[in-house]
């Protein structure tokens, strides 16, 4: 009699290692210098997709009982904090995320993350405006950075700016 080996996990875990195979495809095209970090974390990753796949298996094919939670998180917490602010909370994050998406779209990645480096100091971290300037700052110098010395274009966006914003 065949075991079934089709779980979630397995599924979930096939689909990661897919799209780590992906990323070193990807990376082998880039300019030397550029795919030295893509394709070594990719290659990382992908070998240990390949060995959490290859257990996942494993222990399918054992017929290894998976834990009574199931991979579920405990929600219940000793907060103070109604659910509701808990998923206005994550609302504004995501929207934020997807905000940064757009502004990568519209006026590139340097500028983008930088205005979100200080948004996000300024108002996640509360720190002064001043420090969230110099973070904004620092972070848009090593862009720049990376980018002289690794020969990088960061994604442009629809609205072309002078080196290094754009």
């Amino acid at each position: 009699m065949a075991k079934k080996l089709l779980s979630i996990r397995i599924v979930f875990s096939a689909l990661v290692t897919l799209a780590f195979a992906y990323g070193v495809y990807e990376a082998l095209g880039y300019a030397y210098l550029a795919k030295i970090f893509p394709l070594y974390v990719s290659l990382v990753l992908l070998a240990v997709g390949l060995i959490n796949l290859a257990l996942e298996i494993r222990d399918k094919w054992k017929g290894v009982a998976e834990a009574k939670s199931g991979g579920t998180a405990d929600l219940e917490v000793k907060w103070d904090m109604q659910m509701s602010q808990v998923l206005q909370k994550f609302g504004v994050f995501v929207a934020v995320i997807i905000v940064l998406y757009g502004g990568i779209w519209f006026i590139g990645y340097p500028l983008s993350i930088t205005i979100f480096i200080i948004v996000l100091y300024r108002y996640v971290a509360g720190t002064k405006w001043h420090w969230a300037l110099v973070a904004g700052a620092a972070g848009l110098g090593f862009l720049a950075l990376v980018s002289k010395l690794l020969y990088m274009d960061w994604p442009e966006g629809l609205i072309k700016l002078p080196w290094p914003l754009g």
